[in-house]
């Protein structure tokens, strides 16, 4: 008796295999049993009925049929593992031919991996800033029910924030919101080791933080008992500063800051991205003293309030908006035009740049688009160079089906390394998107490539693959093999479909990168014309420094000479070239009250029929030589402007023409009521028109007083300098300073220049973003034109030689070759262009003196796109004009 050997183990290989069999094969399970049970019955009756046959009775045939099958259940078992391991050692077959075929062709594979990824990183990138800003959930609980309160200014249609008297009288008489917050913006002097340095802050009213129902991160946020006078100072620090000057410390709580001479005690620290408003280091409690109850002329206070659950935005408008009608009875001189607005906080955080974003989405998809249809024509290319080898397989059985397979399995491989490459390019496009993006854009630490955005890129690079790897798939499937076959060469001229189809996705791709181009072009010249706008000033090699006097000047006079006196210090520093103290510059941010109410002597309030209101800057007379500002008529300032004389003002060009049209102004008197009771004063100059606010908004009406009439400790130091000083003039002012006050902290120092680079930093950032694009996209559409040409030539080749044989000329191939690669060209320009007077009036918001169908633009970039084109097309059309004809008839 033969001792049976003992099995063999099967292989971890067999053992996955048999394991995904089993996992893939779980459905229509039953139905595949039924009818394998079927076949093996079948089987067995054959086999029984030819044993009958052969003599035996019934019960012996069937035995005899059984034994000769074996095992029935292991039968079953062995056919279903086959069945179910079928699919997955195709599918790993079909992957592997893959990999062996796209390594035999690299250049195919980089430049489509290449162009999948630099079109699925762009469009991942912008997804990540879109996710981050608009479609991630604020951090906040039911924070559709957050809304942001505004004072709405019927007679200017403008809204503006609160007054602290009005905050109070909301919050006091609403009934439709469960609480309403202020934050008043305000700074500290923290007292340290490397000496005093200013801090920004929020002094936030009772209720802020349960208002956003917001959790705090380490510690606590503040009590009632916190918001009571004369209370030990606490104060709630930002996340980012946790990290950054505390070193993200777990036990700083308790911890005591030296704030304007006082300890104050660290209580709490925010969540990381749920800092509101932003842009500040600390949050301290706000106490409204008896000034603030009194105060309705001065707007400064961001406010927010929580509806109650099941009141509508529109409803609580119109509750605030009767309450402001109570309010303009009660108080006529400072609310006779002041109603209410509310809106949600998402809507302000991110509704003006809301349209922008998609905008960028819409053309990046654009971008999309064009590095698809690039994919396509190489995969159409590739399918119809390996057409013997296609039909080879078709020709030994391969269906139809089978190939579409394989192909599309080559298709998914690139799909998949191509969404790879896209997350690398994503990232840097997330990070560049960070690094660019201006201070308007709110949640920017929220743009990342996080797994929403990974999967957004492969669910692009598979939809995309799919989708324009089917046509040129199903097209190689559907080739007759024994016509191709037949034809042999790769000099044979391609199909008419297939030459219709190339040209077809080349012309989308022009038309595609013309509008991109004609958006970008528009935002272009927008800026040139932002950069060439009469400013009124000259802010080249200007520094400023700010800094709050108050804490150290006590009085008019103080304030008055603490200013001269810095002013007549830096003035003899080595390299300045004049030196100002004023209130405001161009572009700044405001660090005191800016905005001033008058009526002119002799007339009615609102007799011009406008708000009698003008932005208004405090400086010394110094300030119009150091920004250059002209004056027009009359005089400007003298050391002599000061309170022993009569009051006095500047008024700005547009001031005179808007209020006093046809008429001289200077000697004229205006009562202007700034940061204090109404005060007569006497025109004495006009000067040039200022640009304050905005380098894309008309000046507005603006006044100038002298700092001796208007003391104020809110001050920023100007100074102009050579420019081999600019660097150094920082630490000479810092110097200065401390000499004067060794307690005194500069808030911040910069420049005319960074506040001009700042107010174009959004301009700047869609042009780049769009900019890039569109580069990227032409780059695209030429290599698609290239491509075009090149192909065609190869596959023309024996055509080309019977010309040339038949006595063409050179010149006439290379017409003729020319020819084929600008007509899509063309076509795709004037589709490009139609849709482009169509889409571009989606930028008029960003479009700065030129129309959206400005003919200058379009006119240039379909120049460029054809001349580009021309170029691109030269090189393969001139190979094709070298070919030897009796090569090419030789290998036809």
């Amino acid at each position: 008796m033969h001792k049976q050997p003992a099995p063999q183990l099967a292989s971890p290989w067999a053992r996955l295999r048999a394991a995904l069999g089993r996992v893939v094969g779980l459905g229509g399970a039953s139905a595949r049993d039924r009818r394998l049970a079927d076949e093996i019955a079948f089987h067995i009756d054959m086999a029984t009925e030819r044993n009958r046959r052969a003599g035996m009775s019934a019960a012996d045939a069937r035995r005899a049929a059984l034994l000769e099958f074996g095992g029935i259940e292991r039968s079953k078992e062995a056919a279903r593992d086959e069945h179910r391991s079928r699919p997955i050692e195709d599918a790993l077959r079909d992957l592997h031919y893959a990999m062996r075929s796209l390594r035999r062709a690299p250049a195919f594979a980089l430049t489509t991996v290449l162009t999948l990824a630099i079109g699925i990183g762009a469009n991942t990138a912008i997804f990540s800033a879109v996710d981050g800003v608009l479609l991630k959930p604020l951090p906040y609980a039911d924070a559709d029910r957050l809304m942001t309160l505004w004072q709405r200014d019927a007679a200017k249609a403008t809204q503006d924030l609160l007054s602290p008297a009005n905050f109070l009288d909301w919050r006091d008489r609403t009934r439709a919101f469960e609480t309403i917050a202020t934050a008043e913006p305000f700074s500290m002097t923290l007292t340290t080791s490397d000496g005093p340095e200013m801090i920004r802050n929020w002094n936030v009213s009772e209720a802020f933080f349960q208002t956003l129902a917001v959790r705090p991160f380490l510690g606590r946020f503040f009590t009632a008992a916190d918001h009571l006078p004369n209370h030990a100072p606490v104060i709630v620090i930002s996340y980012e500063s946790w990290q950054r000057r505390f070193g993200a410390r777990r036990d700083i709580l308790g911890e005591r800051l030296q704030l304007d001479g006082r300890a104050a005690t660290i209580v709490g620290v925010i969540p990381r991205g749920a800092a509101y408003p932003a842009g500040r280091e600390l949050w301290s409690p706000k106490v409204f003293t008896a000034e603030d109850r009194e105060m309705r002329a001065s707007a400064f206070l961001p406010t927010i309030g929580r509806l109650r659950a099941g009141v509508k935005p529109a409803a609580a408008e119109a509750e605030l908006t009767g309450i402001s009608a109570q309010l303009a009875k009660e108080y006529p001189r400072t609310n006779a035009n002041i109603g209410a607005q509310v809106v949600p906080l998402e809507d302000h955080l991110v509704g003006g740049l809301r349209r922008t974003l998609w905008l960028l989405v819409g053309a990046v998809g654009l971008l999309l688009l064009v590095a698809c249809a690039n994919v396509a024509n190489l995969l159409m290319a590739r399918t119809k160079r390996r057409g013997r080898e296609l039909a080879i397989r078709a020709a030994l059985g391969a269906g139809q089906g089978r190939v579409v397979r394989q192909l599309m399995v080559e298709n998914l491989l690139l799909a998949v390394v191509g969404a790879i490459g896209g997350v690398v390019v994503a990232r840097w496009g997330a990070a560049a998107i960070r690094a660019l993006s201006p201070a308007s854009l709110p949640r920017v630490d929220q743009i990342e490539v996080d797994i929403r955005a990974f999967a957004f890129a492969l669910g692009a690079a598979l939809i995309t693959t799919i989708v324009f790897g089917l046509m040129p798939s199903r097209r190689a499937a559907r080739t007759d093999p024994q016509e191709e076959l037949k034809s042999g060469s790769r000099s044979a001229t391609s199909g008419r479909d297939h030459r219709r189809a190339r040209t077809m996705i080349v012309g989308g791709e022009v038309a595609l990168a013309v509008v991109l181009l004609a958006g970008a072009g528009l935002l272009v010249r927008s800026f040139v014309a932002v950069l060439k706008v009469d400013r009124g000033y000259q802010g080249d090699h200007v520094t400023t420094a700010t800094m709050f006097t108050w804490q150290w000047n006590p009085g008019p006079a103080k304030l008055t000479g603490f200013a001269d006196e810095l002013v007549t210090r830096v003035r003899a520093l080595p390299g300045v070239r004049a030196a100002a103290v004023a209130t405001s510059v161009p572009l700044a941010e405001p660090i005191g009250p800016s905005t001033g109410q008058f009526t002119i002597e002799g007339r009615a309030s609102g007799a011009t029929g406008d708000d009698q209101a003008a932005h208004v800057t405090v400086s010394t007379p110094e300030l119009f030589n150091v920004l250059n500002i002209p004056s027009l008529r009359g005089r400007l300032f003298t050391r002599d402007d000061d309170a022993a004389h009569t009051p006095v003002l500047l008024i700005n060009e547009t001031m005179a023409r808007r209020f006093w049209p046809n008429e001289n102004p200077i000697g004229r008197r205006v009562s202007l009521r700034y940061a204090g009771k109404p005060i007569v004063r006497e025109v004495i100059g006009v000067v040039g028109d200022v640009r304050q606010r905005s380098l894309e908004l008309p000046a507005e009406a603006g006044i100038f007083l002298p700092l001796a009439q208007s003391p104020t400790g809110s001050i920023m130091l100007v100074v102009r300098t050579n420019p081999a000083t600019d660097v150094a003039i920082v630490p000479a002012i810092r110097s200065t300073v401390k000499s004067m006050n060794a307690d005194l902290p500069i808030a911040r120092t910069g420049t005319i220049e960074q506040l001009t680079d700042d107010a174009l930093r959004f301009r700047r950032f869609v042009l780049l973003l769009l900019g890039s694009f569109s580069a990227t996209a032409l780059a695209l559409a030429i290599v698609g034109v290239y491509g075009l040409i090149a192909q065609s030539a190869v596959e023309r080749t024996h055509e080309l030689g019977i010309r040339l044989a038949l006595g063409a000329s050179r010149s006439g191939v290379l017409s003729f070759m020319m020819r084929e690669a600008l007509s899509p060209a063309a076509t795709g320009v004037v589709v490009g262009l139609g849709a482009s007077f169509a889409l571009t009036r989606f930028l008029r918001g960003l479009l700065y003196s030129v129309a959206p169908t400005d003919m200058v633009t379009f006119g240039v970039v379909s120049l460029m796109m054809l001349g580009l084109a021309a170029a691109a097309s030269f090189a393969p059309a001139w190979r094709a004009t070298r070919v030897d004809p009796l090569t090419a008839l030789r290998h036809g």
